[in-house]
């Protein structure tokens, strides 16, 4: 009877182990998707903020940046010419891509020294000119583990896309109910 009992109590410690080991997985991986939804969510702002300096000051405040928004518009409204867009293209996301915005934050030099506070992989964003104005923002963060490989491709960890369409200046309504 013991030895009925111990084996009863094995099997529920057993089980209990894999039900740990089983939410421990399931809570990292919701740490490394939000880590990677906030780093994507900070490139759109931080991208955005470009695209209106672009309209408003002509780009001075992010030059450099600026200077990486690509140029040639498509139509906001046709879903397939989104869909052909710079963004939808997998070597436009490869590092050192000539129009991919990498986002570098810096920290204060207390964080900046901690080795388990320092980002692994940077958020990512690129901008297209679309008619009447407006611009096509797709953002790319990925999790502190992400694997990626030269050409950009995920291989590991988490990633998350975030894609906007911004218009910056204020639409006016015309005479004929149009916008100008």
């Amino acid at each position: 009877m013991a030895l009925i009992m111990l084996l009863i109590i094995s099997f529920a410690g057993l089980l209990a182990a894999r039900n740990s080991a089983t939410f421990e997985q399931f809570s990292n991986n919701m740490r490394t998707n939000q880590v990677a939804r906030v780093s994507a969510e900070d490139a759109l702002r931080y991208c955005e903020r470009v695209a209106i300096d672009t309209v408003d000051n002509g780009g001075a405040n992010y030059a450099t940046d600026a200077g990486k928004i690509l140029s040639t518009e498509i139509a906001a409204d046709d879903e397939s010419a989104i869909r052909s867009g710079a963004w939808n293209t997998k070597s436009n996301w490869a590092t050192g891509a000539a129009n991919l915005i990498t986002l570098t934050p810096t920290y204060g030099s207390d964080v900046q020294g901690n080795a388990q506070l320092k980002v692994a992989n940077y958020p990512t964003c690129i901008i297209q000119a679309l008619v009447n104005e407006r611009f096509l923002i797709t953002t790319r963060g990925l999790s502190n583990d992400a694997t990626v490989a030269s050409d950009g491709t995920l291989s590991a960890g988490s990633e998350v896309w975030l894609q906007s369409i911004l218009t910056p200046t204020v639409p006016v309504l015309s005479a004929n109910n149009g916008v100008e």
